[in-house]
């Protein structure tokens, strides 16, 4: 089979860390050969395999140049066509198999303009319209997908997994022994729920003499729009370490030291950072919602009832963390070998190769 994969978005956080990890899994598939579309320089080591020829293509996704000048003749020299997301060009006449991680922009209604979200609403129905089979990456986001557009399109689930980075970093580094205090991982965003921690925070600092520090990881923008968040951030900038984004390296050294690592989110497709913390084998306290009593239940983890800062004050003040040792397990639970498996089976079967 020749498979033409959307690469374009390797290189970034998200998305782009998925279909890397995916990507590196399926050419290991020696029957098959792949045309990956992307910034060449990026898939440089894929072009030294003679299954993979590289496209180049820089079209921003979601934009009208992506959908009217993407390479699709290559494309369509192809036996199917796989994208990491939803953005599908026109004029793709082989079968289309596509991804939608969740809906986080309708369910919030906090990502971007009306106009913004009805552009993204024709793309979510026209990926469900077209492809042979959406994957998506817990059944919580395959349900509300399915409720929220009434559909009956296929729709398969296959779960996100430790990256490579992050497996070759715990392969060679021991956790040292030192304890880095509490730890969020997230963008600085309302749904991620760092006010509620920071809220929690503030009365563990007001109540708890030997109060652990708190350090947050993740895009710091104070210019977002959301009152309360900055509200917040402004009343703690002083008694938190906001370190922004960082290298691989360091994040992992961050959340391997971390004593505890807090995930208060209101809303995800699937979570990972606490899977990534447990890895390295750091405790986690998480919110309990749906998604995460989906993907966490067979998993040592501490829940606190979602947006009570209340009761994460509690669970964080009563909480004594011990060093886990869970990664062989995730490893059988979550992996990208598997994932990869799952959706170039499913591709197989469809174009009858």
């Amino acid at each position: 089979m020749r498979l033409a994969v959307d690469c374009r978005l390797i290189g970034q956080t998200g998305i782009g860390t998925f279909i890397e990890n995916v990507l590196n899994c399926l050419v290991l598939h020696t029957s098959n050969e792949y045309v990956l579309i992307g910034y060449t320089d990026r898939l440089g080591k894929y072009q030294q395999q003679g299954r993979c020829r590289v496209v180049d293509c820089r079209f921003r996704s979601f934009t009208p140049t992506e959908l009217l000048r993407f390479p699709v003749r290559e494309v369509n020299e192809c036996d199917a066509f796989y994208t990491p997301n939803f953005n599908i060009p026109m004029g793709i006449r082989v079968p289309i198999f596509s991804t939608i991680h969740d809906i986080l922009f309708f369910e919030t209604g906090k990502f971007g303009s009306a106009i913004h979200r009805l552009a993204l609403k024709w793309y979510v129905k026209r990926a469900l319209r077209i492809s042979r089979t959406v994957f998506t990456v817990s059944q919580f986001s395959k349900d509300r997908i399915q409720a929220y557009f009434n559909t009956s399109a296929n729709m398969a689930v296959v779960c996100n997994g430790i990256n490579h980075n992050l497996r070759k970093y715990s392969e060679t580094n021991a956790y040292d022994g030192e304890k880095n205090g509490i730890v969020f991982l997230g963008s600085i965003k309302r749904h991620k729920g760092l006010a509620v921690l920071l809220n929690a925070y503030a009365k563990l600092r007001a109540n708890v003499s030997d109060c652990p520090s708190l350090t947050v990881i993740g895009h710091v923008d104070f210019r977002t729009k959301d009152t309360e968040m900055m509200d917040v951030l402004a009343k703690n900038r002083d008694s938190v370490n906001f370190l922004g984004a960082v290298d691989d390296a360091t994040l992992y050294q961050t959340l391997q030291r971390a004593a505890v690592l807090v995930s208060p989110s209101f809303y995800e497709g699937f979570g990972i950072p606490p899977l990534e913390a447990m890895y390295l084998g750091t405790p986690v306290i998480i919110s309990d919602i749906p998604v995460y009593k989906e993907v966490y239940s067979d998993l040592p983890v501490t829940y606190f009832r979602t947006g009570d800062a209340d009761d994460l004050y509690e669970k964080l003040a009563s909480f004594i963390g011990h060093r886990l040792n869970v990664s062989e397990k995730i490893d059988r639970m979550y992996n990208y070998a598997s994932t990869a498996k799952d959706i170039l089976s499913t591709i197989e079967r469809a174009v009858n190769v």
